[in-house]
């Protein structure tokens, strides 16, 4: 067994004895809050959704991102498409798609007000909507998870035939089909969390809230990968891969998302507190209650200001361990904005109980399981692909 396939390995059964370890704590957790129930009929329902966007936003993000890579061309996506690979591979998509089915199907009446015909009836605002949603909600459901599943199958056939053959050819696919993917990608992805989680109000609505939240999930993705390369740089085979430069473009990547991330909450912010229109002040109103706004006022600091100011350094940057600091954090801010974003929706209370510790940990160790199991199926670094000396040795 060649050292590189040892560390890969190694890598692999630590995500995979993490993952393992949240799965059945979080399987525990949530049968505790569900059963001691605490005045929430739908605790459990609620607790569900709130663990599976968080994690859903890391697969969705890790696929944008090598949609990204593909289309940009840069230097900085060689050594790291497996990681986007494996944390948002058709598999992976697959069951993030198929954990969404309950709440689609089963539990609709409970998240969004249009599938209540009582609701419905008496609301002009809804009934206009109506056509919009009801039988055609479940088949953008279908489009969205056959085209993105598509997309990720096709990338990751040309990327296994080049690692295979070193044929030049089939990275210049990946870069010709790569900017039309990454459109459809954008276009899909803002319907996608405009039909999840923004029809969720009955009024409602901001036409950036899609992106909003697509910015939020690439965030995450880079985030992620800054942990690995801060955490295996030295180590095979990533030892002499991650050099200053890889870890810079990461990080500028991770700093360029913070700041459009700021920039889209801010404006969305100013747009509706300027027209004062209680239909859409609504949203706002409902997280500046019970201590919600000291959570929104909290985002500002700890998901701007401190990532923000930490990667104006050059020095964080080009230092693996420094970035990786800066990865873990931005993973426990963008929960908090998950969290703040999604609970007050049907929560007043700023309490967090057990059933959504247990389902953030049950998806995390979902996910985990599965990005570790697909770490394994291919080499994290392979030296037939043409494009990565050169990424290499790329100053």
């Amino acid at each position: 067994m060649s050292e590189t396939t040892v560390q890969t390995t190694r890598i692999n059964k630590t995500c995979m004895t993490l993952g393992g370890v949240a799965l059945v704590a979080g399987i525990i957790l949530a049968l505790v809050g569900a059963m001691s129930g605490g005045g929430d009929p739908h605790a459990f329902q609620h607790g569900y959704f709130f663990g599976w966007t968080y994690w859903a936003c890391m697969a969705f993000g890790c696929f944008g991102v090598s949609l990204l890579h593909h289309a940009a061309r840069g230097h900085w996506g060689f050594p790291v498409v497996r990681i986007f690979e494996a944390g948002g591979g058709p598999i992976t998509l697959a069951v993030f798609f198929a954990a969404l089915i309950p709440v689609i199907f089963g539990w609709r009446e409970i998240f969004y007000p249009w599938a209540d015909a009582a609701r419905v009836a008496v609301d002009p605002v809804l009934q206009h909507r109506a056509p919009y949603f009801g039988g055609f909600f479940a088949i953008r459901y279908v489009i969205y998870a056959g085209v993105f599943i598509l997309l990720s199958l096709l990338n990751q056939n040309w990327l296994r035939q080049e690692e295979r053959t070193g044929d030049d050819r089939w990275w210049k696919k990946r870069q010709y089909w790569g900017g039309l993917f990454l459109v459809v990608y954008v276009i899909l992805t803002n319907f996608m969390w405009t039909d999840w989680m923004m029809s969720m109000y009955d009024h409602w609505y901001s036409t950036i809230y899609g992106v909003w939240i697509m910015v939020g999930s690439a965030l995450l993705a880079f985030a992620f990968t800054g942990i690995v390369l801060g955490t295996q740089y030295d180590k095979v085979p990533y030892k002499g891969v991650v050099v200053p430069w890889l870890t810079k473009d990461i990080g500028n990547w991770m700093l360029t998302f913070t700041m459009v991330w700021a920039y889209f909450s801010l404006s969305q912010y100013l747009i509706i507190w300027s027209g004062n229109l209680p239909e859409f002040t609504k949203y706002f109103i409902d997280r500046s209650l019970n201590g919600w706004i000291y959570v929104g006022w909290s985002l500002i600091v700890i998901h701007f200001f401190v990532p923000f100011i930490s990667l104006l350094s050059p020095t964080v940057k080009r230092q693996p361990w420094r970035l990786a600091l800066v990865g873990a954090w931005i993973l426990f801010v963008r929960l908090i904005d998950v969290w703040f974003v999604v609970t007050p929706t049907w929560k007043t209370s700023i309490g967090i109980n057990a059933v959504d510790i247990g389902m953030f940990l049950f998806f995390g160790g979902v996910w985990m399981l599965l990005f570790g199991w697909r770490l394994a199926q291919a080499p994290l670094i392979t030296t037939m692909t043409p494009r990565l000396k050169e990424a290499v040795d790329h100053a």
